[in-house]
């Protein structure tokens, strides 16, 4: 009972200090919570007005595209897409014939066949690609290597679009004889609608 007789009470000044540390304290650490969550508020904000900025600068960029846009020159890049593509088979065939009369021009005898009648799809939307070949011979004693060069430069500007996949050229040791090219020709897919 002495132990507990010979506890002190701290005095009232005492506690009144220790109060007002606790006050102290207790204010200093809200007025740090409340700042931390303003410059959080504040640092958000900023984040959402440079995004607004960001997208004002796209869509201007956008209208401005827009305004620039010409729906007469798109229809007449749509149209010379068109030009590209063969329309049908009789159509190919023709185009092939056009290639045998111009490879008579440089003296060369051209033999031409579809590989497959199945189309194949092609990655564009509307086209498929029909794989043909070309077996192309001199008629003549002289190489034709120039003749070839020659036919294979009209063959590529001759109209349809032709992606070439192999070429193979053969000779005597002397002259070029022979040339195969290995190619597909864009037509317009059988379930495709017009452009």
């Amino acid at each position: 009972m002495k132990d507990l007789q010979s506890i002190a009470w701290p005095n009232p000044q005492k506690l009144k200090e220790i109060g007002i540390g606790f006050l102290l304290i207790g204010a200093l650490t809200l007025v740090g919570w409340v700042s931390v969550v303003q410059l959080y508020t504040i640092h958000r904000s900023q984040s959402q007005i440079h995004n607004t900025l960001g997208l004002e600068r796209q869509v201007s960029q956008l209208r401005s595209h827009y305004l620039r846009a010409d729906p007469d020159a798109l229809d007449s890049e749509i149209h010379q897409v068109e030009r590209l593509l063969i329309e049908n088979y009789t159509q190919l065939a023709q185009w092939a014939q056009g290639l045998q009369e111009m490879g008579n021009q440089w003296n060369l005898l051209l033999q031409y066949r579809i590989l497959n009648m199945d189309r194949t799809a092609s990655p564009i939307h509307g086209v498929a690609l029909v794989p043909m070949e070309i077996q192309i011979h001199a008629k003549g004693t002289q190489s034709a290597y120039r003749h070839y060069l020659q036919f294979i430069r009209a063959f590529t500007q001759s109209g349809p679009k032709v992606e070439i996949r192999k070429m193979t050229l053969r000779g005597d040791g002397k002259k070029a004889t022979h040339l195969t090219i290995g190619f597909a020709v864009w037509m317009k897919a059988l379930d495709s609608v017009e452009l």
